[in-house]
């Protein structure tokens, strides 16, 4: 890696880039408060009525339900990503002047448009000024061919963002499945419907639901207000009653599939930005300045006393440290060498954490302005970005925690067993998880049997029967594997390989015991006795006395996540067979 003469950015310029950003209550509070007043004005200014002359005012309307996706799109992505956030806000307020016939709504959406379209400029002009201002000292690194290559061995594949992703996408075709076949069957009912005259015996405004007699009493969701005796034109088809003000409404379906697919293209966006972005940052020389940083208690890097932070690549379980991808030198997965075995000493009680008072002295490489991609590159660390750099809210520095419990000393636990040994849960543990599998057939059989009352019930008897089939199916196979290489972790979502050599120790508290690895990632293990803590820590202390400098912490996704995948599969079939097959 070559960073000689990299220049350092000053103080001077580091106020004029400071200076040159858009503050981040900007898109993030006052265009999301002023989205929020647009709205409640719309709605206040909205004093159109149903009425059976014109039941269109009322009645379904596609243009605004695929319009409703950008509308609440709008204030997620102000805070997510600004820029587009902007683009969402400008794009509805064009929608809204062309289709939208309440005046107040159009003049709200139009000032709010007006507002995003300036702050997108502002954002644009900003970013452009921060570049230049870093080009004018900016100097070059170059990371070295076999870093490289190592750090593009560590690059994770496609991760959760795109499982859920995957998950939505296919959310949203059922979603317009269902739009599809419900619009289909208001259709046909409207087509065989007769006209008559009803006479409302009973309205209950607060939950929109009116009672009329054609001539038995039928209960009829509404949004309109009614009066006891008042008398309107109903469309009947057998048990399908719907005033004629009031056409049945499916659009919902409509906005939620569409939605679904938006979110999962976003996240698959984001998925592949990110990919992008480090391939590179890791592909040819970069831009660089020096300057100090440190990090908080968020997976974060803050560049020089909060003027921007860094989101970089964090190990699986939540740190108060950065997470290392890359050294100059000996490798080493985690933070510095040190920094875990600092964790690791004040894990066993041999003295406090080591906190460096001063700041590190970090080079900065890549595109430093707000919304950019950078790479951190230390004396013997390269940390990669996990987001884009943004303007911070506020300053978070790293507290010290004390650990869980207190330390297990070393014991002599008698004479060490055969290898390997599975310790599992206890069998109570165990039988309830078995009995809690039942759930993977009790959702979609609720639903087959048809007692969900409506489609929220129905997501609810599902989201049950997920919940219980995956918290079974983690108390089922939960273990620890000791092995003579190392110790073998199954939780609820992964599989942990730690060397024993990268086992920091095990505490206990009134719970049971906590077992901890490189660089800090802590398990609970309460059905674990402290015989098996004490062995855990002869077989640690036997592999650091042979010398053998051990293998890295892996980690893999575990089989929940294809029950979980079978259940989803199992789920949708039910909705279908009840709801379209029938």
């Amino acid at each position: 890696m070559t960073r000689a003469g990299v220049p350092v950015l000053d103080g001077v310029r580091i106020g004029r880039w400071t200076a040159a950003g858009v503050p981040w209550w900007v898109p993030r509070v006052v265009l999301v408060v002023g989205w929020v007043a647009s709205f409640v004005v719309a709605a206040v200014g909205d004093t159109s009525s149903c009425t059976a002359a014109d039941p269109g005012v009322c009645g379904p309307d596609t243009t605004f339900a695929v319009a409703l996706v950008v509308l609440f799109a709008t204030p997620v992505l102000l805070w997510w990503m600004p820029l587009a956030g902007c683009g969402a806000g400008v794009l509805f307020a064009v929608l809204d002047l062309v289709y939208d016939d309440v005046p107040a709504a159009r003049v709200a959406f139009a000032v709010h448009g007006l507002l995003c379209l300036g702050v997108a400029v502002w954002l644009v002009v900003a970013r452009r000024r921060q570049a230049a201002v870093v080009a004018e000292v900016a100097g070059t690194i170059r990371l070295d061919a076999a870093l490289t290559a190592r750090l593009r061995d560590e690059l994770s594949g496609w991760g959760l963002a795109t499982v859920a992703a995957a998950l939505l996408i296919a959310g949203g075709v059922g979603g317009l499945a269902w739009y599809g076949h419900r619009d289909a069957q208001v259709a046909a009912h409207e087509a065989a419907a007769r006209r008559v005259a009803a006479v409302v015996r009973s309205a209950d405004d607060a939950s929109g639901v009116v009672v009329v007699d054609v001539p038995q009493p039928m209960r009829v969701d509404v949004i309109g207000s009614y009066e006891v005796g008042q008398v309107v034109p109903v469309l009947i088809d057998g048990s399908w009653v719907r005033l004629v003000a009031e056409p049945e409404d499916v659009t919902a379906w409509l906005s939620a599939g569409l939605g679904a697919f938006a979110l999962a293209g976003l996240l698959l966006f984001r998925e592949q930005r990110v990919r992008s972005a480090r391939r590179r940052l890791l592909g040819g020389p970069l831009s660089a300045v020096k300057m100090t940083a440190e990090p908080d208690d968020g997976g974060r890097v803050v560049l020089y006393d909060g003027m921007a932070v860094v989101s970089v690549v964090a190990s699986p379980i939540e740190t108060d440290r950065p997470h290392l991808t890359g050294e100059d030198g000996e490798w080493d997965e985690g933070w510095w060498a040190e920094e875990p075995e600092d964790f690791g000493r004040h894990w066993r009680g041999d003295g406090p954490p080591d906190r460096k008072a001063e700041p590190w002295t970090v080079t900065v490489g890549g595109d430093l302005r707000d919304g950019g991609w950078v790479l951190l590159v230390t004396d013997t660390a390269v940390l990669l970005p996990e987001a884009p750099v943004r303007t911070p809210r506020r300053r978070r520095r790293a507290e010290v925690e004390a650990p869980f419990g207190e330390p297990m000393p070393a014991a002599d636990p008698g004479e060490l067993p055969a290898l390997p040994v599975v310790l599992r849960p206890r069998p109570r543990t165990r039988a309830l998880g078995a009995l809690l599998l039942l759930g993977f057939a009790a959702g979609p059989a609720v639903v087959l049997a048809g007692l969900p009352e409506n489609w929220w019930q129905t997501v609810v008897f599902l989201w049950l029967g997920g919940t219980l089939t995956y918290d079974g199916w983690s108390r089922l196979t939960a273990r620890i594997e000791l092995t003579r290489g190392g110790l073998v972790v199954h939780d609820r979502a992964r599989v942990h390989s730690v060397p024993w050599e990268r086992f920091h120790g095990v505490r206990r508290d009134d719970k049971g015991l906590w077992l901890a690895w490189d660089p800090d990632i802590t398990l609970q293990a309460r059905d674990v006795t402290n015989h098996w803590g004490a062995v855990m820590m002869r077989l640690h202390e036997r592999a650091l006395a042979a010398g053998d400098p051990g293998g890295q912490v892996t980690g893999r996704m575990n089989a929940g996540l294809a029950v979980c995948l079978a259940y989803t599969v199992v789920a949708v079939a039910s909705v279908w067979w009840q709801y379209w097959a029938s």
